[in-house]
């Protein structure tokens, strides 16, 4: 690797990002134009500010604000003028194209908003369109739950990662999908109402008034609310990505609409942007997904977890040794394995809860939510509890000192909530709180703690130190030579979390730990700057090693002069790129890890035991990552510039557009990302193994492993009727 340059001598002043978004938050030109004087003001900068403005959700207006609006016109015409002042006519014409991009958005917003005010729903009183929704969310769970058992009860082969259901017509969909759409379209329709009606309280805090039941007629009319809620959603997230990733809207009108949209249709917009840091965020959401779910079906195989939980009926104290639920015992092994420490033992309190707090208390919570729905089905879905009842329940469980009130805070839907999953709690009047069961019942506490941290802006300062002294004891135990190193020359200074010798080759880890987005568009666009931010960190590290070959041999022992250095951004989570960027891999510590431990990729077959709690889990081997009987520093450069995970979550995705109406006449169409079923023939597929093959040997041991059972029952048959014959016979008569 050629050594890095740099330009000598300070860069030029930039733009200030907080001081642009403040103005723009408050629509201060004067703050602004200041600050735009204190800068040289060329292409750059002019790509810089009009970037920010895109990117502003302040500057954006969701809904009318005819002074905000008023506002704002000044703002713009005065940016307008100065844009011609210091570039010329084209710099005003790319802030006017910018503009048309942010009415184009606004547009869409109101005509949901002026189509929902004249549907036959929003003529019912507020309080009943707001029990007719949650009746409306519980009754499509149910009907998913219904729908979910029956395929569990008809598969042979069933993975829970990629599970589809089959409809009357023949059309097959992820269970996971339409559980997020219910609890998005919920959550949207109670803050959509909440705005509507005015339901927030001083502290941002949704209130609703006193529910009345809804009648089926009621709940039949919340489907209109319900559309335009989900309309609402996908709106925004479109949007987001527009305005995020440099997408562009594309308007039809008649007579050039496609050919394809229902009739009477006006207008048809279609965003057809998808980028690459999108796909990559996709593929890292769902591979987190994914591994929680496997490290559940491992953890029940392996121990007795599913038969040792406490429950909530009674006191139980915080972990370790007690969990009140097995979804609790594994979220806190994952998330200690994810973080790099026990969190156990961890005493920060990142947003006022420990972390093992946070789980307890959503643990808490789908245990409470499970009970209600075992014991009264549908109508249990969705309940009133009187804050105090829950605050007690907590506290018996283990959450005292105040944890028990500031998590019931924390997962109260407020106005910036994301969603019912981090905050299924909704306050109503005289102090009682609705517990939202869908948001619930399927959720891992693990992923959801992570995704109410993220939500919070809350960053876990111990995950970075933890986690690189973790990946530093990993390479030793592989009986590398692993060194951590810290020095400065002139006035750089370097730190090198983890560099690595081995053979006639030196790898480079910078630790990084940055939560992943939960599939949120404007997360992703921050965390692909992270990663980017990262990779011109690490190539700054390479030069530092370059530069200072006489140290690193004295400070390490490490000779660096005939060693090919392989730089790599390494995540604590399961975010990785395939190839180089900019020359530097950008991999996670699972996957690094599962290359020493693991030569061969398997499809993984479980056997369920009738009768029996046990099971047995057969390995397939599809893939040998060593390509030897030892790993070697070349597999692990092959591993790293073509990640499997990578490529099987990709071969296993595929774009779809889908459609949604903002109103009457206007049809939207995106192109997204779709999952698609993975099976043993599948993943066979794509790495070249044979799918016959793979089946025929599963197949052999299901029935090996049947017949094993067969025997074993007709052993005991046999012996329970020797048993009887033997007692009958010593029997007086």
């Amino acid at each position: 690797m050629t050594k890095s340059v740099f330009p000598p001598g300070p860069e030029p002043p930039r733009l200030k990002e907080s001081l642009v978004k403040e103005a723009l938050k408050k629509l201060q030109w004067e703050t602004l134009s200041q600050h735009l004087e204190m800068v040289p003001f060329d292409d750059i900068i002019l790509s810089e500010l009009l970037g920010h403005i895109r990117r502003s959700t302040d500057f954006l207006l969701k809904r009318s604000n005819t002074a905000r609006e008023k506002k704002r016109n000044t703002f713009i015409a005065a940016l307008r003028e100065l844009l011609v002042e210091k570039l010329g006519p084209s710099a005003s014409e790319k802030l006017n194209a910018l503009i048309e991009v942010v009415n184009q958005v606004e547009a869409g917003y109101e005509e949901i908003s002026r189509t929902q005010s004249n549907t036959v729903a929003a003529k019912l009183l507020p309080e009943t369109q707001a029990s007719a929704a949650l009746a409306r969310a519980a009754a499509n769970y149910n009907d998913l739950m219904d729908s979910f058992a029956s395929t569990m009860r008809k598969a042979k082969v069933l993975n829970l990662q990629s599970v589809r259901i089959e409809d009357p017509d023949g059309q097959s969909y992820s269970p996971d999908g339409v559980v997020t759409n219910i609890v998005d379209t919920t959550s949207m329709t109670m803050l959509l109402l909440g705005h509507r009606f005015r339901w927030f309280d001083d502290e941002r805090f949704l209130i609703l008034p006193e529910l009345p039941e809804a009648s089926d007629d009621d709940i039949y009319k919340a489907g209109l609310t319900e559309a335009l809620a989900a309309s609402w959603r996908q709106w925004e997230r479109m949007e987001q990505r527009c305005r995020y990733f440099e997408g562009d809207l594309e308007i039809s009108v008649p007579p050039d609409l496609p050919q394809w949209v229902p009739e009477k249709t006006e207008r048809v917009i279609s965003y057809d942007h998808l980028t690459d840091p999108e796909i990559l965020d996709q593929v890292a959401n769902d591979r987190l997904a994914d591994r929680l779910i496997q490290t559940f079906q491992e953890m029940s195989l392996q121990t007795n977890m599913m038969s040792k939980a406490s429950g909530i009926e009674g006191a139980a104290d915080l972990p370790p040794g007690v969990f009140v639920s097995p979804q609790e015992a594994h979220a806190g092994v994952a998330l200690s394995e994810i973080l790099g420490y026990s969190i156990v033992d961890d005493d920060e309190r990142p947003a006022g809860l420990r972390l093992i707090e946070w789980v307890r208390g959503y643990s808490t919570l789908q245990v409470l939510a499970q009970q209600r729905y075992d014991d009264l089905g549908t109508i249990g879905l969705y309940f009133t509890i009187p804050r105090a009842e829950l605050l007690g329940i907590l506290e018996r469980v283990g959450m005292k000192n105040g944890a028990a009130a500031t998590f019931i805070d924390r997962a109260s839907l407020k106005v910036n909530s994301r969603d019912l999953f981090d905050h299924p709690l909704i306050r109503t009047s005289e102090d009682r709180l609705i517990v939202f069961g869908p948001g619930l019942l399927t959720a891992d506490p693990a992923r959801v703690t992570l995704s109410a941290l993220g939500n919070e802006s809350e960053q876990l300062s111990r995950k970075g130190r933890a986690f690189e002294k973790q990946m530093l004891a990993f390479f030793k135990d592989q009986n590398l030579v692993a060194k951590s190193l810290k020095f400065k020359k002139g006035e750089m200074e370097y730190e090198y979390d983890v560099i690595v010798e081995w053979d006639d080759y030196l790898f480079l880890f910078e630790c990084k730990n940055r939560s992943l987005s939960g599939y949120h568009p404007v997360a992703a666009y921050y965390f692909a700057l992270e990663v980017d931010s990262a990779v011109k960190q690490v190539k700054r590290l390479v030069s530092g090693l370059l530069d200072s070959p006489e140290l690193i041999l004295e400070r390490t022992g490490i000779d660096i002069s005939n060693k090919r250095i392989v730089p790599c951004v390494l995540n604590s989570l399961p975010y990785a790129q395939c190839g180089e960027n900019d020359g530097v891999f950008v991999a996670d510590a699972s996957g690094v890890k599962r290359f020493f431990e693991e030569r061969y990729f398997n499809v993984n077959r479980p056997h369920h035991l009738e009768g029996n709690n046990a099971a047995i889990l057969h390995r397939t081997a599809i893939k040998d990552f060593w390509e030897a009987e030892n790993p070697t520093p070349e597999g692990l450069v092959r591993y790293l510039t073509d990640p499997f995970q990578i490529e099987l979550l990709i071969g296993h995705t595929t774009t779809r557009h889908h459609l949604f109406g903002l109103g009457e006449r206007t049809v939207v169409s995106v192109l997204d990302m779709v999952r698609t079923e993975i099976s043993p023939a599948s993943i066979a597929m794509m790495f070249g193994a044979d799918p016959d093959a793979v089946a025929r040997e599963q197949e052999l041991v299901t029935k090996s492993i049947r017949a094993a059972v067969s025997r074993q029952n007709a052993k005991a048959v046999r012996d329970a009727d020797r048993a009887w014959r033997l007692r009958s016979r010593n029997e007086p008569e």
